[in-house]
């Protein structure tokens, strides 16, 4: 939500922009038609005075509209720009990009102080598009009432909004038309803007479902088909919300649940959340998005709506203001603390995080934020969204407008106004000096961004090499194809300059095939807003709706464009109308276009699908009891962190604890929760049972754990790490637990043991791993340690720990003395990697490569997997392609992060009391623009170092400053430093020797840090397939939480090619934070338990 800052009185600010970027060069594909040439000479220009400007009108710079459609049928798109302050235009395409001013002969300028967003539809459904503009601004003696202006099919239009009950009085910003009812015209949603002050607001008040009766979002039912010509407000019975908190920036149409019905996205700008609306088939909505997001954008603007991996499915992008360059980050960014971001959800206004976010549709009503994993998460204070095919290779690209006319985020603009000197300066007899207040405002242009998709989900901005990245103030834009030649031109409205027009050259210059269809609907919905479209060709599939209203307050060319690359025919396409009936075409030539109409549509057959998931989730009696994580920042005492460390558990312990034949359960329990055994009944149920042994450990942190018969009576006994980032190296409840089993006769009795364990000190310890290392017929340990209490970012040990009649020594400085200080350690398992038929032992940790430690007769030498370092947090060691030795399964950070890393480019740790004031601060740091530079923000690193206030006064002093700018060399010489070259969750195949070669996984295995692998026969085809479970959700809210995994199938096919599950195909559908996953019997049958951080497990038959 757009951060605003309280200066004078009620005075309040708003947001952020980027850095000029030189002219494009000749031969690109995107050409700039100057206004000498189109004839089109708009601008939205802005001034400002005392009574209205950016501080008594908070949307002052959000800019105008663009509309592209032909208003005269001769099949030639002409263009409406809305204007603040000046007049909105119309220009008539009159033929080779040349344009005429008919504003005024057509009568649609506008009789309003300020318009935002336009609309073009055939409203009322006589064939000829229409022109809706909204109205805002806060300007004296304008009553704000949106115009309709209906065509007279002679070039003339007439104003009719009051008429047709559409004069809405809000501070609007957008409309879309579309038939919401299936009653075959087009009604329309209207987002308003909200006209309260925000600093006035309670976030406590539960509002939302208030109306408010001077604006709100609103539904209006086109009652044309009952013989009037007039809507009706039915938002009330509709289900939609339109309170004081909807702050409606962006609204996007289309069938998000494909179940053939039009849902409504709705981005808001500030605190509240967005809106996601399915269709209910009977005139009402359910607003949803809680249920199909995990997350949103928090200053959202700008959304469209559109398949970008062509897998049939409508993905979401919106934008919001999070710079790219490292110079506009440190000066103009600020994000809200954990506590703060904590108080926000608890209050309803869900999970936000200022960056971009494209919400891939995983189907089964689930939506994966993956803008980080796309790299289009930072695009700046970005308005217009528009997804389509810039290049025309039959992938969708991206394009974002972007730019702010008067920076007010600027961090050293609001530390000037908000010093005692200045207030006085600009505050004198309860008078406001507006003029020096605003004209010290920063303004820098900033370029727009287009992103080619270069598949498998990733896109590259190309704005500069298109022909796109000149430095502007751009807002509202549009596309269509002006000169009919099948590729898809851009029109663009700025602030404070002329607007752009832009020729698209991907026919001429790349020789690329299309194919554009016009649609003719029946009834009043003439155009047949609503129609969908697949399209097959060379293999590939591609989707596209017909909802041309759609990106920021603009409006599409209604006709509609695919790119085809070097494809010179279309297999097959289906066109669906928006009455469910279709049209079907084979073996189309290439590079025509296409008149269908809903006349010749037939009925479709509806074959239904039938998908048998994998797996199926059960209810089991007595395995409900939830992991309750207890309530603890760790960025209040470690700011310099991005992730707690203190929600890693709970971990999973299966074994029989009272010798009746049936797996049990230690479920981990999080500090501050009793510890208990879920001991299995003979009906397949569960019990929970607390031994007595258990009941003074409450305060411990499990981590790993495992049963092992430690004094070889033939029963389980059960050793529990204790850990967590709480409690300092003094405290005992560091201290790990061994449980001996004394059960009998059914009853369940444990005794802990005396023993301090791991070593004679209190650790925090991750993980333990039964094996016979000694070989002497009894199980001895291995115990990694995660981490120095209080000094993250400090090597720790592993131990070797033998057993010797119960009693366990720490024999590592003799058997493996190379696991001391070797990393953080998150996991390991015993396998035998190299085929000598002794156990070697691989763990993976934070800032480690994957090790080994290969067993050489008794003695224990590392070796590497890899040479990459990782931010591990688990692995596997399992047969995967067959071959008959041990490969390895490797759960990393992921790509879908802020944090990207590579062996020339590393993120690095620097650890060291930097301050000299007796604490460690850990300084990450990561290379932008080949300079290594630290992320941490100059409010966080002087909130952890008040002495570096010194050194930076000025925030424009601390950006580009390298980790080298900040200390001297012999303070970081001084400091431990480590490194991250290699983020993917990956698999690696040994060739049988103990050498190991990294393996490729589908990208959905990068969409979360993985922290749960598991490893069987899915769908009993005789190979190997992986289960990940994973998602992080205590991070940083400048980082944002991981969230996008909902467990991930990956089914292993032919050459160690592994193919992505989806929900529906797998019946994997897990909400939360995976830890754990293990398989377990369950009266005979094998099932598999799924732990999840501050929540129930999850138990799944397959």
């Amino acid at each position: 939500m757009r951060t605003l800052i309280l200066v004078i009185g009620s005075v309040f600010f708003i947001l952020s922009c980027k850095k000029a970027i030189k002219s494009p060069e000749a031969k690109t594909l995107f050409r700039q038609v100057p206004a000498n040439v189109s004839g089109i000479d708009f601008a939205n220009n802005l001034h400002y005075d005392r009574n209205f400007n950016i501080y008594r009108y908070r949307n002052f710079y959000n800019g105008g509209g663009v509309a592209i459609g032909d208003i005269n049928n001769d099949s030639l798109p002409d263009i409406y720009f809305t204007g603040n302050m000046v007049k909105n235009k119309l220009y008539l395409n009159k033929g080779n990009f040349e344009f005429e001013d008919i504003t005024l002969k057509a009568g649609v300028a506008g009789s309003k102080a300020w318009s935002t967003g336009v609309s073009m539809a055939d409203v009322n459904g006589d064939g000829w598009l229409d022109i809706y503009v909204c109205n805002s601004g806060d300007i004296k003696g304008d009553n704000k009432e949106n115009e309709l202006f209906i065509n007279q099919q002679d070039g003339t239009f007439k104003e009719m909004a009051a008429s047709y009950g559409l004069n809405d009085r809000g501070y609007s910003t957008h409309a879309a038309f579309f038939d919401y009812d299936k009653d075959g015209d087009l009604d329309m949603y209207l987002l308003n803007n909200s006209y309260k002050a925000i600093g006035s607001f309670n976030l406590r008040q539960d509002v939302r479902e208030i109306r408010d009766t001077l604006g709100g979002d609103k539904l209006f039912r086109n009652d044309a088909n009952i013989g009037m010509d007039h809507f009706t407000d039915v938002s009330q019975e509709a289900g939609i919300y339109g309170s004081l908190i909807g702050f409606g920036l962006g609204v996007t149409v289309g069938d998000i649940n494909m179940d053939g019905w039009q849902d409504i996205y709705v981005s808001n700008d500030f605190f509240e959340r967005d809106y996601l609306y399915l269709n209910q088939h009977d005139g009402t909505f359910k607003e949803d998005l809680t249920n199909e997001m995990q997350c949103t954008s928090a200053a959202s603007m700008g959304a469209d709506m559109a398949d970008i991996n062509n897998d049939g499915l409508p993905d979401i992008f919106v934008t919001d203001m999070l710079p790219s360059s490292e110079k506009r980050l440190k000066t103009k960014t600020t994000f809200e603390d954990w506590n703060k971001y904590q108080y926000n959800v608890r209050n309803g206004y869900f999970h936000q995080f200022i960056r971009n976010m494209l919400h891939l549709n995983r189907g089964s009503n689930t939506f994966s934020d993956i803008g980080r994993l796309a790299d289009v998460h930072a695009t700046d204070w970005s308005w217009g969204a528009l997804m389509f095919d810039m290049d025309l290779d039959g992938q969708k690209d991206i394009f974002v407008a972007n730019g702010i006319y008067q920076d007010l985020t600027d961090q050293d603009y609001l530390s000037f106004v908000s010093d005692e000197n200045t207030v006085r300066n600009i505050v004198k007899d309860d008078s406001v000096d507006f003029k020096q207040l605003i004209d010290s405002i920063p303004s820098e242009a900033v370029p727009n961004s287009a992103f080619q998709n270069q598949g498998n989900l990733g896109f590259k901005d190309k704005a500069t090499e298109w022909g796109l990245g000149m430095a502007s103030f751009s807002n509202g834009s549009a596309y269509g194809d002006l000169d009919n030649d099948g590729d898809l031109d851009l029109v663009i409205n700025n602030v404070n300059m002329p607007c752009f027009v832009f020729q698209n050259q991907a026919t001429t210059l790349l020789k690329h095939h299309y194919l554009k269809l016009k649609f003719t609907g029946s009834g009043k919905n003439t155009l047949a807003y609503g129609a969908a479209v697949n399209l097959w060709a060379g293999g590939q599939r591609q989707y596209l709706e017909h909802m041309p209203i759609r990106g920021f307050e603009s409006s599409m060319d209604p006709d509609m464009v695919f790119g085809l690359g070097d494809r010179s025919t279309i297999d097959s396409l289906e066109a669906i109308f928006p009455d469910g009936k279709s049209i079907m075409l084979k073996n189309v030539p290439a590079d025509q276009t296409l008149h269908l109409y809903q006349t010749e549509a037939i009925e479709k057959e509806i074959v239904p699908t039938i998908i048998n998931p994998l797996f199926s989730i059960i209810d089991i009696k007595g395995l409900d009891q939830p992991h309750q994580e207890n309530e603890y920042s760790d960025f209040d005492r470690d700011r310099l962190i991005y992730q707690m460390m203190s929600n890693e558990g709970p971990k999973l312990a299966v074994g029989d604890a009272n010798n009746d034949g049936l797996d049990d359960i230690y479920c981990g329990a999080a500090k501050g929760q009793s510890k208990s055994i879920c001991i299995q009944q003979k009906d397949g149920s569960f019990k929970m049972s607390v031994p007595d042994a258990f009941k003074g450990n409450r305060e411990n942190e499990d981590m790993g754990m495992a049963w092992i018969d430690v004094d070889g009576d033939h029963d389980l006994d059960l050793y529990v790490c204790s850990g967590g980032s709480e409690d300092p190296e003094a405290s005992s409840n560091l201290m790990d637990r061994l449980y001996i089993n004394n059960s009998a006769g059914g009853n369940i009795n444990f005794t802990l043991s005396p023993q301090v364990l791991p070593t004679f000190k209190f650790e925090s310890t991750s993980c333990v791993r039964p094996c016979d290392i000694d070989g002497d017929g009894d199980m001895d340990l291995f115990v990694g340690m995660r981490y120095k209490p209080f000094y993250y970012g400090l090597p720790v040990n592993g131990y070797m720990l033998i057993n010797d009649k119960s009693n366990f020594t720490n024999q590592t400085s003799t058997i493996a003395p190379q696991l001391t200080g070797c990393g953080m350690i998150t996991d390991a398992t015993w396998a035998d990697v190299n085929n000598d038929h002794l156990p070697d032992l691989i763990l993976c940790g934070e800032y480690m490569p994957i090790k080994i430690f290969i067993n050489k007769g008794g003695k224990f030498i590392q070796e590497n997997v890899v040479s990459s370092k990782g931010w591990w947090n688990t692995l596997a060691a399992v047969d995967l392609d067959g071959d008959g030795d041990i490969d390895i399964v490797g759960g990393n950070h992921g790509l879908n992060s802020r944090f990207k890393a590579s062996p020339t480019q590393p993120i690095k740790l620097y650890v060291n009391d930097f301050d000299q004031n007796g604490t460690v601060e850990q300084i990450l740091t990561s290379y932008r623009e080949n300079k290594e530079f630290p992320f941490a923000l100059k409010h966080d690193l002087i909130a952890q170092m008040p002495a570096m206030k010194k050194k930076y006064l000025k925030y424009a002093s601390f950006a580009g400053q390298t980790i080298q700018d900040y200390f001297p060399p012999n303070i970081i010489n001084a400091s431990v430093i480590d490194s991250v070259d290699f983020l993917q969750t990956a698999v690696f195949y040994n060739d049988g020797t103990g050498h190991f070669t990294p393996g490729t996984l589908p990208i959905e295995a990068q969409f979360s840090p993985v922290y749960a692998v598991y490893c069987d026969d899915f769908n009993h085809d005789g190979k190997l397939d992986i289960l990940l479970g994973g998602n992080q959700y205590r991070t940083k809210p400048e980082t944002g939480r991981y969230d996008a995994s909902y467990g991930q199938v990956l089914l292993q096919h032919e050459n160690h090619l592994f193919k992505a599950l989806s929900i529906a195909h797998s019946g994997i559908k897990i909400i939360g934070e995976v830890r754990d996953i293990k398989p377990i019997q369950i009266k005979g049958k094998k099932y598999m338990v799924v732990a999840r951080n501050n929540s129930t497990p999850l138990i799944y038959s397959y």
